[in-house]
């Protein structure tokens, strides 16, 4: 194997592995411009649904404010908090008003548009 081929397959190798170890602080991410997206679910629905689409990825943090939850998505058990996107979830009059914001960072298998996808696919009415 040649060393042009080697070095390749070592950035290669690194760039997975910095996707797999990067991350942000749910601040940072608050910090960051918006995908704005309207669903006829309910809150409730869209928890219900992401929760259990994201697992153990999935950290829901419910305010005291009614109708307003904020889903982090990444490693909630990492002693760090480190996130890859925010799904904030607020009611609005027909359904609910939905912003997703991502770190920026590269993940294989928590794309920004996987995410997206995730959330315009949960139905109305999954949480009854």
């Amino acid at each position: 194997m040649s060393i042009g081929r080697v070095l390749l397959i070592a950035a290669m190798s690194a760039q997975l592995l910095s996707g797999c170890a990067g991350g942000g602080s749910a601040n940072a991410i608050q910090a960051t411009e918006p995908k704005r997206l309207h669903a006829k679910a309910s809150v409730s629905d869209l928890v219900l649904c992401l929760k259990n689409r994201l697992g153990e990825d999935a950290n829901v943090i419910a305010f005291p404010e009614p109708g307003r939850v904020d889903i982090r998505v990444g490693r909630a058990r990492d002693p760090d908090n480190r996130y890859f996107h925010l799904i904030s979830l607020r009611r609005s009059q027909d359904g609910t008003d939905i912003e997703i914001r991502s770190s920026g960072e590269w993940h294989p298998l928590m794309s920004a548009g996987r995410i997206s996808g995730m959330v315009e696919d949960c139905a109305p009415g999954t949480a009854r």
